[in-house]
């Protein structure tokens, strides 16, 4: 405690600049403000084996700007002691650091994390399971689909939602099979993810089955549909895309008018583009 005032006291004294020790005993804080701004600060020594060690530990912060500060300065390095130490902490019984060592596992994009997080989606608390999915998302590694698929039923829309978007990163028949399953899930906010993965993971030929999402309840999923067909459609999506040029619904603060009518400049660019190209000799 007389060390952490000293460290206090001092740091203010004119021309005073804190030690890597100072902002390590920082992070002890029980100010979460003082603790991010430690986190910050020993970010650049991340390479030293006692700080690595440190911003592993605060990923289990209960603040959550503090385990994202200590997140940001561990996602710095590429090398196997941090990459080490963050894979056991998704063995840690402190749920928070599980979450965040699976974040920065997947900001780092190392493959080797992929079955570790694919464990990791076996996990009884629903915001471990979600960071490993989005991990494995940022990853796009196909050897992931087995446990993805696995957790394609999880009970949390949450997970559901990150796992839809994991298929979308990595793609394959398998993957574009779950996302047309997706596509009627019961929670809107999965469907919506889903029309967009499947834009990514199929391509043109995504074209036709995210019409029927074009009739769904849900604006966001509508609206969602809109925006991938006007990356995957053709001319005939044009046809089915203009009755709704008049939908004055607005979502995100935009109508659904505007959304729809940019979709369709894009789709005829495109095809412009296209048609240019096919004559060119």
């Amino acid at each position: 405690m007389l060390s952490r005032i000293w460290i206090a006291l001092t740091s203010w004294l004119p021309g005073r600049r804190r030690n890597i020790e100072e902002w390590l005993a920082q992070l002890s804080s029980s100010q979460a403000r003082e603790r991010w701004e430690a986190a910050e600060a020993l970010a650049p020594y991340s390479s030293q084996a006692r700080v690595s060690e440190a911003l592993v530990d605060v990923l289990g912060d209960v603040h959550p700007f503090v385990r994202w500060q200590a997140g940001q300065g561990l996602a710095q390095r590429q090398d196997d002691r941090t990459f080490s130490l963050l894979e056991g902490a998704l063995a840690s019984k402190n749920l928070h650091r599980r979450s965040a060592a699976a974040d920065v596992l997947g900001k780092l994009g190392d493959k080797r994390a992929t079955a570790a997080l694919g464990k990791a989606l076996d996990s009884h608390n629903a915001e471990v399971r979600c960071s490993a999915a989005e991990a494995l998302a940022h990853l796009a590694d196909p050897a992931a689909l087995p446990a993805l698929l696995k957790s394609f039923d999880d009970g949390d829309e949450h997970v559901r939602r990150a796992v839809v978007s994991a298929f979308g990163a990595v793609g394959g028949p398998e993957a574009i099979g779950a996302l047309l399953k997706a596509l009627e899930d019961t929670s809107a906010p999965v469907r919506a993810s889903a029309v967009m993965a499947l834009a990514k993971a199929a391509g043109p030929a995504a074209a036709v089955p995210l019409q029927s999402a074009l009739s769904d309840p849900d604006t966001a999923v509508r609206w969602s549909a809109v925006r991938a067909l006007s990356a995957v459609g053709d001319e005939a999506t044009i046809a089915l895309l203009q009755p709704m040029s008049g939908d004055e619904t607005e979502i995100f603060g935009v109508s659904m008018a505007q959304v729809v009518q940019g979709a369709i400049q894009e789709i005829e660019t495109r095809q412009k583009k296209q048609a240019a190209a096919s004559h060119s000799p």
